[in-house]
Protein backbone atom coordinates (compact mmCIF):
# COMPACT_ATOMS: atom_id res chain seq x y z
CA UNK A 1 0.00 0.00 0.00
CA UNK A 2 2.76 2.52 0.66
CA UNK A 3 3.51 2.07 -3.45
CA UNK A 4 0.02 2.43 -4.18
CA UNK A 5 0.54 6.08 -1.99
CA UNK A 6 3.55 6.52 -3.39
CA UNK A 7 2.30 6.31 -7.11
CA UNK A 8 -1.19 8.00 -6.21
CA UNK A 9 0.57 11.27 -5.23
CA UNK A 10 0.33 14.82 -6.22
CA UNK A 11 1.19 13.85 -9.68
CA UNK A 12 -0.59 11.83 -11.81
CA UNK A 13 1.61 10.55 -13.77
CA UNK A 14 2.95 7.45 -11.58
CA UNK A 15 -0.44 6.61 -10.84
CA UNK A 16 -1.52 6.73 -14.89
CA UNK A 17 1.41 4.40 -15.89
CA UNK A 18 0.50 2.22 -13.45
CA UNK A 19 -3.27 1.82 -14.79
CA UNK A 20 -1.51 2.07 -18.62
CA UNK A 21 1.00 -0.91 -17.47
CA UNK A 22 -1.81 -2.84 -15.78
CA UNK A 23 -4.22 -2.30 -18.58
CA UNK A 24 -1.57 -3.80 -20.99
CA UNK A 25 -0.73 -6.47 -18.89
CA UNK A 26 -4.03 -7.96 -18.21
CA UNK A 27 -5.73 -7.25 -21.26
CA UNK A 28 -2.84 -7.88 -24.16
CA UNK A 29 -2.04 -11.50 -22.52
CA UNK A 30 -4.43 -14.15 -25.28
CA UNK A 31 -4.97 -11.49 -27.63
CA UNK A 32 -2.94 -13.87 -29.81
CA UNK A 33 -5.05 -17.02 -29.53
CA UNK A 34 -7.86 -17.76 -32.22
CA UNK A 35 -11.10 -15.85 -32.07
CA UNK A 36 -13.86 -17.44 -30.26
CA UNK A 37 -17.31 -18.16 -32.55
CA UNK A 38 -19.76 -16.62 -32.71
CA UNK A 39 -19.26 -12.44 -32.14
CA UNK A 40 -15.44 -11.83 -32.54
CA UNK A 41 -15.18 -13.43 -35.77
CA UNK A 42 -18.13 -11.32 -36.72
CA UNK A 43 -17.03 -7.81 -36.14
CA UNK A 44 -13.29 -8.79 -37.13
CA UNK A 45 -14.59 -10.53 -40.49
CA UNK A 46 -16.95 -7.50 -40.84
CA UNK A 47 -13.83 -5.19 -40.51
CA UNK A 48 -11.48 -6.58 -42.76
CA UNK A 49 -14.55 -6.81 -45.28
CA UNK A 50 -15.03 -2.46 -44.95
CA UNK A 51 -11.33 -2.41 -45.43
CA UNK A 52 -11.21 -4.42 -48.31
CA UNK A 53 -14.94 -2.49 -49.87
CA UNK A 54 -13.46 0.28 -48.56
CA UNK A 55 -17.05 1.29 -47.44
CA UNK A 56 -16.73 3.11 -44.06
CA UNK A 57 -20.57 3.22 -43.67
CA UNK A 58 -22.00 0.01 -44.14
CA UNK A 59 -20.45 -2.81 -42.37
CA UNK A 60 -20.34 -6.01 -44.30
CA UNK A 61 -19.81 -9.68 -43.47
CA UNK A 62 -19.41 -13.03 -45.38
CA UNK A 63 -20.89 -10.36 -48.31
CA UNK A 64 -23.72 -9.56 -47.22
CA UNK A 65 -24.94 -6.14 -44.76
CA UNK A 66 -24.50 -6.67 -41.01
CA UNK A 67 -26.74 -4.25 -39.22
CA UNK A 68 -26.11 -5.65 -35.70
CA UNK A 69 -23.60 -2.46 -34.28
CA UNK A 70 -23.28 0.83 -35.68
CA UNK A 71 -19.72 1.12 -37.11
CA UNK A 72 -17.42 3.12 -34.36
CA UNK A 73 -16.10 -0.87 -33.40
CA UNK A 74 -15.15 -1.42 -37.09
CA UNK A 75 -13.41 1.95 -37.98
CA UNK A 76 -11.27 1.34 -34.41
CA UNK A 77 -10.32 -2.39 -35.79
CA UNK A 78 -9.90 -1.05 -39.65
CA UNK A 79 -7.20 1.69 -37.76
CA UNK A 80 -5.62 -1.40 -36.17
CA UNK A 81 -5.52 -3.86 -39.14
CA UNK A 82 -3.93 -0.52 -41.27
CA UNK A 83 -1.05 -0.67 -38.50
CA UNK A 84 -0.80 -4.55 -37.45
CA UNK A 85 -2.55 -6.25 -40.22
CA UNK A 86 -5.51 -8.51 -39.84
CA UNK A 87 -4.90 -10.90 -37.20
CA UNK A 88 -6.77 -11.68 -33.96
CA UNK A 89 -4.44 -9.03 -31.58
CA UNK A 90 -5.47 -6.20 -34.15
CA UNK A 91 -9.15 -7.46 -33.97
CA UNK A 92 -9.12 -7.08 -30.12
CA UNK A 93 -6.83 -4.23 -29.41
CA UNK A 94 -9.58 -1.48 -29.30
CA UNK A 95 -10.92 -3.25 -26.45
CA UNK A 96 -7.82 -3.50 -24.93
CA UNK A 97 -7.41 0.46 -25.37
CA UNK A 98 -10.90 1.07 -24.35
CA UNK A 99 -10.51 -0.62 -21.32
CA UNK A 100 -7.58 0.95 -20.54
CA UNK A 101 -9.04 4.40 -21.67
CA UNK A 102 -11.93 3.69 -19.22
CA UNK A 103 -9.77 3.19 -16.30
CA UNK A 104 -8.22 6.52 -16.91
CA UNK A 105 -11.45 8.34 -17.60
CA UNK A 106 -11.90 6.68 -13.78
CA UNK A 107 -9.02 8.18 -12.21
CA UNK A 108 -9.27 11.46 -13.20
CA UNK A 109 -12.74 11.90 -12.64
CA UNK A 110 -12.68 10.37 -9.26
CA UNK A 111 -8.91 12.44 -8.45
CA UNK A 112 -11.67 15.37 -8.63
CA UNK A 113 -13.96 14.28 -5.89
CA UNK A 114 -11.67 12.23 -3.93
CA UNK A 115 -7.79 11.54 -2.59
CA UNK A 116 -5.65 10.52 -5.48
CA UNK A 117 -5.53 7.05 -3.94
CA UNK A 118 -8.81 6.78 -4.26
CA UNK A 119 -8.99 7.67 -7.91
CA UNK A 120 -6.01 5.04 -8.38
CA UNK A 121 -8.09 2.41 -6.16
CA UNK A 122 -11.57 3.18 -8.09
CA UNK A 123 -9.64 2.47 -11.74
CA UNK A 124 -7.81 -0.46 -10.31
CA UNK A 125 -10.94 -1.64 -9.25
CA UNK A 126 -13.13 -1.68 -12.79
CA UNK A 127 -9.48 -2.88 -14.60
CA UNK A 128 -9.81 -6.04 -12.62
CA UNK A 129 -13.77 -7.39 -12.18
CA UNK A 130 -14.11 -10.06 -14.03
CA UNK A 131 -16.64 -9.09 -17.05
CA UNK A 132 -14.43 -6.21 -17.34
CA UNK A 133 -11.79 -8.61 -17.68
CA UNK A 134 -13.34 -10.95 -19.85
CA UNK A 135 -14.66 -8.19 -22.48
CA UNK A 136 -11.56 -6.59 -22.51
CA UNK A 137 -9.78 -9.15 -24.46
CA UNK A 138 -12.85 -9.38 -26.76
CA UNK A 139 -13.07 -8.03 -30.51
CA UNK A 140 -16.81 -6.81 -29.67
CA UNK A 141 -18.22 -3.44 -29.22
CA UNK A 142 -18.29 -3.56 -25.41
CA UNK A 143 -15.37 -1.62 -24.06
CA UNK A 144 -15.72 1.11 -26.95
CA UNK A 145 -18.99 1.62 -25.84
CA UNK A 146 -18.34 1.37 -21.62
CA UNK A 147 -15.65 4.22 -22.45
CA UNK A 148 -17.77 6.78 -23.97
CA UNK A 149 -20.86 5.98 -21.34
CA UNK A 150 -18.46 7.04 -18.49
CA UNK A 151 -17.22 9.68 -20.72
CA UNK A 152 -21.25 11.12 -20.88
CA UNK A 153 -21.32 9.95 -16.32
CA UNK A 154 -18.38 12.27 -15.87
CA UNK A 155 -19.73 14.80 -18.21
CA UNK A 156 -22.44 14.95 -16.98
CA UNK A 157 -21.81 15.26 -13.45
CA UNK A 158 -20.08 18.16 -13.96
CA UNK A 159 -22.52 19.68 -16.41
CA UNK A 160 -25.25 20.07 -13.86
CA UNK A 161 -23.65 21.58 -10.87
CA UNK A 162 -24.83 24.83 -9.80
CA UNK A 163 -22.46 27.30 -10.85
CA UNK A 164 -20.26 24.76 -12.62
CA UNK A 165 -17.05 26.95 -14.33
CA UNK A 166 -16.68 25.89 -18.44
CA UNK A 167 -20.48 24.91 -18.90
CA UNK A 168 -20.02 24.67 -22.24
CA UNK A 169 -17.52 22.85 -22.36
CA UNK A 170 -19.12 20.13 -20.30
CA UNK A 171 -22.40 20.04 -22.13
CA UNK A 172 -20.25 19.95 -25.29
CA UNK A 173 -18.55 16.60 -23.77
CA UNK A 174 -21.23 15.26 -22.76
CA UNK A 175 -23.60 15.59 -25.93
CA UNK A 176 -20.61 14.34 -27.95
CA UNK A 177 -19.98 11.30 -25.60
CA UNK A 178 -23.43 10.53 -26.30
CA UNK A 179 -23.18 10.46 -29.91
CA UNK A 180 -20.55 8.60 -29.95
CA UNK A 181 -21.80 5.79 -27.43
CA UNK A 182 -24.43 5.79 -29.93
CA UNK A 183 -22.25 5.00 -32.73
CA UNK A 184 -20.21 2.41 -30.83
CA UNK A 185 -23.45 -0.11 -29.62
CA UNK A 186 -26.39 2.00 -30.27
CA UNK A 187 -29.11 3.58 -27.46
CA UNK A 188 -27.73 1.79 -24.84
CA UNK A 189 -25.29 4.79 -24.70
CA UNK A 190 -27.86 7.06 -24.16
CA UNK A 191 -28.95 6.05 -20.35
CA UNK A 192 -26.39 8.53 -19.02
CA UNK A 193 -28.89 11.27 -19.72
CA UNK A 194 -31.69 8.92 -17.98
CA UNK A 195 -29.44 9.73 -15.02
CA UNK A 196 -29.18 12.86 -15.28
CA UNK A 197 -33.09 13.32 -15.75
CA UNK A 198 -33.86 11.58 -12.39
CA UNK A 199 -31.21 13.64 -10.70
CA UNK A 200 -33.25 16.72 -11.90
CA UNK A 201 -36.39 15.53 -10.96
CA UNK A 202 -35.59 13.39 -7.63
CA UNK A 203 -32.69 16.60 -6.46
CA UNK A 204 -34.08 19.37 -8.10
CA UNK A 205 -31.61 21.52 -6.27
CA UNK A 206 -28.40 19.04 -6.65
CA UNK A 207 -29.03 19.21 -10.37
CA UNK A 208 -28.93 22.04 -12.88
CA UNK A 209 -30.42 21.04 -16.54
CA UNK A 210 -31.94 23.41 -18.70
CA UNK A 211 -34.15 22.88 -21.46
CA UNK A 212 -33.08 25.12 -24.14
CA UNK A 213 -29.59 23.85 -23.84
CA UNK A 214 -30.37 20.21 -23.18
CA UNK A 215 -32.55 20.57 -26.12
CA UNK A 216 -30.13 22.13 -27.75
CA UNK A 217 -27.72 19.35 -27.07
CA UNK A 218 -29.88 16.67 -28.45
CA UNK A 219 -29.70 18.42 -31.61
CA UNK A 220 -25.79 18.18 -31.32
CA UNK A 221 -25.92 14.47 -30.59
CA UNK A 222 -28.57 13.43 -33.02
CA UNK A 223 -26.55 15.37 -35.98
CA UNK A 224 -23.77 14.09 -35.39
CA UNK A 225 -25.01 10.46 -35.26
CA UNK A 226 -27.05 11.50 -38.76
CA UNK A 227 -23.61 12.04 -40.22
CA UNK A 228 -23.27 8.11 -40.38
CA UNK A 229 -27.14 7.33 -40.02
CA UNK A 230 -28.55 8.81 -43.27
CA UNK A 231 -26.06 7.83 -45.64
CA UNK A 232 -26.51 4.19 -44.06
CA UNK A 233 -29.90 4.49 -44.23
CA UNK A 234 -30.14 6.11 -47.49
CA UNK A 235 -27.35 3.09 -48.67
CA UNK A 236 -29.17 0.24 -47.44
CA UNK A 237 -32.93 1.49 -48.00
CA UNK A 238 -33.96 1.70 -44.25
CA UNK A 239 -33.01 -1.54 -43.41
CA UNK A 240 -29.88 -0.43 -40.98
CA UNK A 241 -32.54 1.25 -38.66
CA UNK A 242 -35.48 -1.48 -39.42
CA UNK A 243 -33.19 -4.37 -38.79
CA UNK A 244 -30.51 -2.66 -36.49
CA UNK A 245 -32.92 -0.69 -34.03
CA UNK A 246 -36.10 -2.93 -34.93
CA UNK A 247 -34.90 -5.71 -34.42
CA UNK A 248 -31.48 -5.88 -32.34
CA UNK A 249 -33.17 -2.90 -29.77
CA UNK A 250 -36.61 -2.95 -29.80
CA UNK A 251 -37.36 -7.21 -30.03
CA UNK A 252 -34.57 -7.54 -28.16
CA UNK A 253 -36.34 -5.60 -25.37
CA UNK A 254 -39.68 -7.16 -25.44
CA UNK A 255 -38.53 -10.67 -27.61
CA UNK A 256 -35.75 -13.84 -26.34
CA UNK A 257 -33.50 -13.42 -28.63
CA UNK A 258 -31.25 -17.08 -29.31
CA UNK A 259 -32.75 -18.39 -25.89
CA UNK A 260 -30.93 -16.07 -23.87
CA UNK A 261 -34.18 -15.32 -21.24
CA UNK A 262 -36.99 -16.77 -20.18
CA UNK A 263 -40.14 -17.06 -22.60
CA UNK A 264 -43.48 -15.81 -21.67
CA UNK A 265 -44.31 -13.99 -18.45
CA UNK A 266 -43.91 -16.34 -15.68
CA UNK A 267 -40.10 -16.86 -17.56
CA UNK A 268 -39.32 -12.94 -17.53
CA UNK A 269 -40.71 -12.95 -14.10
CA UNK A 270 -38.23 -15.52 -12.98
CA UNK A 271 -35.37 -14.27 -14.86
CA UNK A 272 -36.06 -10.91 -12.60
CA UNK A 273 -33.24 -11.39 -10.64
CA UNK A 274 -30.53 -12.49 -13.18
CA UNK A 275 -28.39 -9.06 -12.69
CA UNK A 276 -28.83 -9.35 -8.85
CA UNK A 277 -27.67 -12.40 -8.57
CA UNK A 278 -24.74 -12.61 -11.65
CA UNK A 279 -23.38 -9.25 -10.28
CA UNK A 280 -21.59 -11.49 -7.57
CA UNK A 281 -19.61 -13.22 -10.24
CA UNK A 282 -19.60 -10.20 -13.01
CA UNK A 283 -18.19 -7.77 -10.77
CA UNK A 284 -16.11 -10.44 -8.82
CA UNK A 285 -13.90 -9.86 -6.68
CA UNK A 286 -15.22 -6.36 -5.28
CA UNK A 287 -18.72 -7.44 -5.58
CA UNK A 288 -18.99 -9.38 -2.21
CA UNK A 289 -17.87 -5.94 -0.08
CA UNK A 290 -20.81 -3.74 -1.70
CA UNK A 291 -23.78 -4.89 0.19
CA UNK A 292 -22.21 -4.05 3.29
CA UNK A 293 -20.68 -0.85 2.56
CA UNK A 294 -24.19 0.37 0.89
CA UNK A 295 -25.94 -0.66 4.24
CA UNK A 296 -23.36 1.22 6.28
CA UNK A 297 -23.81 4.54 3.58
CA UNK A 298 -27.86 4.46 3.06
CA UNK A 299 -28.28 6.62 6.53
CA UNK A 300 -25.63 9.31 4.53
CA UNK A 301 -27.41 9.36 1.44
CA UNK A 302 -28.94 12.79 1.84
CA UNK A 303 -25.80 14.50 2.34
CA UNK A 304 -23.57 12.38 -0.04
CA UNK A 305 -25.04 13.94 -3.29
CA UNK A 306 -22.20 12.16 -5.47
CA UNK A 307 -22.24 8.85 -4.44
CA UNK A 308 -26.05 9.34 -4.69
CA UNK A 309 -25.59 10.32 -8.72
CA UNK A 310 -22.93 7.23 -9.21
CA UNK A 311 -25.52 4.42 -7.48
CA UNK A 312 -28.27 6.45 -9.72
CA UNK A 313 -26.79 5.63 -12.68
CA UNK A 314 -25.26 2.01 -11.83
CA UNK A 315 -28.57 1.06 -10.81
CA UNK A 316 -30.56 2.26 -13.71
CA UNK A 317 -28.42 0.33 -15.91
CA UNK A 318 -29.25 -2.38 -14.08
CA UNK A 319 -33.19 -1.59 -13.95
CA UNK A 320 -33.22 -1.12 -17.62
CA UNK A 321 -32.04 -4.36 -18.35
CA UNK A 322 -33.72 -6.09 -15.38
CA UNK A 323 -36.88 -5.24 -17.69
CA UNK A 324 -35.51 -6.42 -20.69
CA UNK A 325 -36.77 -9.63 -21.76
CA UNK A 326 -32.61 -11.11 -23.55
CA UNK A 327 -30.69 -11.27 -20.86
CA UNK A 328 -27.09 -12.04 -21.13
CA UNK A 329 -24.13 -11.48 -18.34
CA UNK A 330 -22.25 -8.33 -20.24
CA UNK A 331 -25.50 -6.12 -20.31
CA UNK A 332 -24.32 -4.54 -16.94
CA UNK A 333 -21.32 -3.30 -17.73
CA UNK A 334 -22.22 0.41 -18.29
CA UNK A 335 -22.85 0.53 -14.36
CA UNK A 336 -19.23 -0.58 -13.70
CA UNK A 337 -17.25 2.49 -13.62
CA UNK A 338 -19.75 4.48 -11.39
CA UNK A 339 -19.54 1.03 -8.80
CA UNK A 340 -15.78 1.43 -8.95
CA UNK A 341 -16.13 4.91 -8.31
CA UNK A 342 -18.24 4.44 -5.39
CA UNK A 343 -16.29 1.10 -3.76
CA UNK A 344 -13.55 2.88 -3.54
CA UNK A 345 -15.20 5.98 -1.99
CA UNK A 346 -16.86 3.53 0.49
CA UNK A 347 -13.41 2.38 0.95
CA UNK A 348 -12.06 6.08 1.11
CA UNK A 349 -14.88 6.77 4.24
CA UNK A 350 -14.14 4.17 6.49
CA UNK A 351 -17.22 2.28 5.51
CA UNK A 352 -14.94 -0.41 3.81
CA UNK A 353 -12.60 -1.32 6.66
CA UNK A 354 -10.24 -2.71 4.11
CA UNK A 355 -10.48 -3.33 0.27
CA UNK A 356 -7.56 -5.41 -0.24
CA UNK A 357 -6.79 -3.97 -3.61
CA UNK A 358 -2.93 -5.39 -3.42
CA UNK A 359 -4.15 -8.64 -3.05
CA UNK A 360 -7.21 -8.78 -5.44
CA UNK A 361 -5.18 -7.75 -8.16
CA UNK A 362 -2.43 -9.96 -7.52
CA UNK A 363 -4.92 -12.85 -7.82
CA UNK A 364 -7.28 -11.45 -10.57
CA UNK A 365 -3.87 -10.79 -12.48
CA UNK A 366 -2.29 -14.70 -11.83
CA UNK A 367 -5.80 -15.92 -12.84
CA UNK A 368 -5.99 -14.14 -16.23
CA UNK A 369 -2.28 -15.15 -16.94
CA UNK A 370 -2.95 -18.83 -16.09
CA UNK A 371 -6.31 -19.11 -17.86
CA UNK A 372 -5.03 -17.34 -21.29
CA UNK A 373 -1.79 -19.09 -21.56
CA UNK A 374 -3.21 -22.17 -20.97
CA UNK A 375 -4.97 -21.71 -24.24
CA UNK A 376 -2.07 -21.88 -26.10
CA UNK A 377 -1.82 -25.34 -25.30
CA UNK A 378 -5.52 -26.38 -25.89
CA UNK A 379 -6.11 -24.36 -28.71
CA UNK A 380 -6.10 -27.24 -31.38
CA UNK A 381 -9.12 -28.66 -29.47
CA UNK A 382 -11.20 -25.52 -28.35
CA UNK A 383 -10.40 -23.59 -31.25
CA UNK A 384 -11.68 -26.43 -34.42
CA UNK A 385 -11.85 -23.62 -37.50
CA UNK A 386 -8.36 -22.66 -36.74
CA UNK A 387 -7.27 -26.14 -36.65
CA UNK A 388 -8.80 -26.85 -39.39
CA UNK A 389 -7.52 -23.99 -41.64
CA UNK A 390 -3.71 -24.32 -40.41
CA UNK A 391 -3.35 -28.20 -41.79
CA UNK A 392 -5.63 -27.01 -44.38
CA UNK A 393 -3.75 -24.03 -45.35
CA UNK A 394 -1.10 -25.47 -47.35
CA UNK A 395 -3.19 -26.62 -50.11
CA UNK A 396 -5.46 -23.52 -49.94
CA UNK A 397 -6.17 -20.98 -53.11
CA UNK A 398 -7.56 -17.64 -53.19
CA UNK A 399 -10.03 -18.17 -56.30
CA UNK A 400 -11.88 -22.28 -54.84
CA UNK A 401 -15.07 -21.84 -53.85
CA UNK A 402 -15.96 -22.15 -50.65
CA UNK A 403 -18.70 -24.17 -48.86
CA UNK A 404 -20.01 -25.81 -45.67
CA UNK A 405 -22.42 -28.31 -44.31
CA UNK A 406 -23.71 -28.30 -40.97
CA UNK A 407 -21.14 -26.83 -39.70
CA UNK A 408 -21.08 -22.83 -40.63
CA UNK A 409 -19.64 -20.96 -37.39
CA UNK A 410 -18.48 -17.26 -38.28
CA UNK A 411 -14.98 -18.40 -37.43
CA UNK A 412 -14.30 -20.40 -40.49
CA UNK A 413 -15.13 -17.13 -42.47
CA UNK A 414 -12.69 -14.87 -40.77
CA UNK A 415 -10.07 -17.90 -40.55
CA UNK A 416 -10.17 -19.46 -44.17
CA UNK A 417 -11.33 -15.82 -46.03
CA UNK A 418 -7.18 -15.06 -44.60
CA UNK A 419 -6.44 -17.16 -47.93
CA UNK A 420 -10.10 -17.84 -49.81
CA UNK A 421 -11.34 -14.63 -51.27
CA UNK A 422 -14.46 -16.46 -52.07
CA UNK A 423 -17.38 -15.83 -49.77
CA UNK A 424 -18.31 -19.28 -47.94
CA UNK A 425 -21.41 -20.49 -49.30
CA UNK A 426 -23.96 -22.39 -47.03
CA UNK A 427 -25.07 -25.77 -48.47
CA UNK A 428 -27.35 -28.66 -47.73
CA UNK A 429 -25.96 -32.03 -47.77
CA UNK A 430 -27.45 -32.88 -51.05
CA UNK A 431 -25.89 -29.77 -52.78
CA UNK A 432 -23.00 -30.28 -51.19
CA UNK A 433 -22.45 -33.42 -53.74
CA UNK A 434 -22.89 -30.79 -57.19
CA UNK A 435 -20.29 -27.96 -54.94
CA UNK A 436 -17.46 -30.44 -55.04
CA UNK A 437 -18.00 -32.81 -58.45
CA UNK A 438 -18.18 -29.03 -60.82
CA UNK A 439 -14.61 -29.34 -61.40
CA UNK A 440 -13.38 -25.85 -60.24
CA UNK A 441 -11.36 -25.73 -57.71
CA UNK A 442 -13.32 -26.17 -54.07
CA UNK A 443 -13.27 -26.48 -50.73
CA UNK A 444 -16.03 -27.91 -48.52
CA UNK A 445 -15.84 -28.39 -44.75
CA UNK A 446 -18.51 -30.98 -43.32
CA UNK A 447 -18.47 -32.79 -40.23
CA UNK A 448 -16.49 -36.03 -40.36
CA UNK A 449 -19.60 -38.26 -39.91
CA UNK A 450 -21.27 -37.26 -42.83
CA UNK A 451 -18.10 -38.28 -45.15
CA UNK A 452 -17.56 -40.93 -43.07
CA UNK A 453 -20.76 -42.02 -44.23
CA UNK A 454 -20.06 -42.46 -47.87
CA UNK A 455 -16.37 -40.76 -48.79
CA UNK A 456 -17.20 -41.31 -52.28
CA UNK A 457 -19.75 -39.60 -53.33
CA UNK A 458 -18.34 -36.38 -53.34
CA UNK A 459 -15.85 -37.61 -55.89
CA UNK A 460 -12.37 -38.80 -56.29
CA UNK A 461 -8.56 -37.48 -56.34
CA UNK A 462 -9.71 -34.77 -53.45
CA UNK A 463 -6.90 -33.77 -50.87
CA UNK A 464 -8.86 -34.94 -46.98
CA UNK A 465 -7.88 -32.82 -44.12
CA UNK A 466 -9.55 -33.69 -40.51
CA UNK A 467 -9.80 -32.57 -37.05
CA UNK A 468 -11.21 -33.20 -33.90
CA UNK A 469 -12.21 -30.52 -31.20
CA UNK A 470 -14.98 -29.04 -29.36
CA UNK A 471 -17.65 -26.10 -30.81
CA UNK A 472 -17.78 -24.15 -27.84
CA UNK A 473 -20.47 -22.05 -30.06
CA UNK A 474 -23.15 -25.25 -29.65
CA UNK A 475 -23.51 -26.75 -26.27
CA UNK A 476 -19.34 -27.13 -25.98
CA UNK A 477 -20.07 -30.49 -27.87
CA UNK A 478 -17.42 -32.84 -29.54
CA UNK A 479 -16.79 -32.24 -33.45
CA UNK A 480 -15.03 -33.88 -35.69
CA UNK A 481 -14.14 -31.66 -38.79
CA UNK A 482 -13.25 -32.77 -42.52
CA UNK A 483 -12.35 -30.23 -45.12
CA UNK A 484 -12.02 -31.87 -49.13
CA UNK A 485 -10.49 -29.87 -51.25
CA UNK A 486 -9.99 -30.19 -55.00
CA UNK A 487 -7.45 -28.50 -57.19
Amino acid sequence: MVLVRNLAGKSPSGAVGLIVLLGLILNLSGTWLPLIDRDEPRFAGASAEMLARQDWVVPWFNGEPRYDKPPLIYWAQIAAYECLGENSVAARLPSVLFSIGTALLIYFWTRRQAQPKTALVAAVIFSTCLQVLIHARLAVADLSMIFFVCAAQWSGWELTRPGAAERWRWWAFFYVSLALGFLAKGPVAWLPLGGLLLGRWLRPQAFVLPAGKTVLGLVLMLGLVALWGIPAELRTHGDFARVGLGYHVVYRSFGVMDGHGGHGLLGWLASTPFFLVLFFFSFFPWAFRVPGALRKWWPLRQDDIFGWYLLTQAGLVFLVFTLVRTKLPHYTLPAFPCLAMWLARAGESGLVPDLKVFRNTVIMAVLVLVITNTGNFVKDTIFPSHHLFEKARPQLTPAMKFGAVEFTEPSLVWEFEAVVTNHLEVLSAEDSVDFMRAGKPALLILPTSLYAANPAQWGTNLSVVQIQGINFAHNASQIGLTALIRH
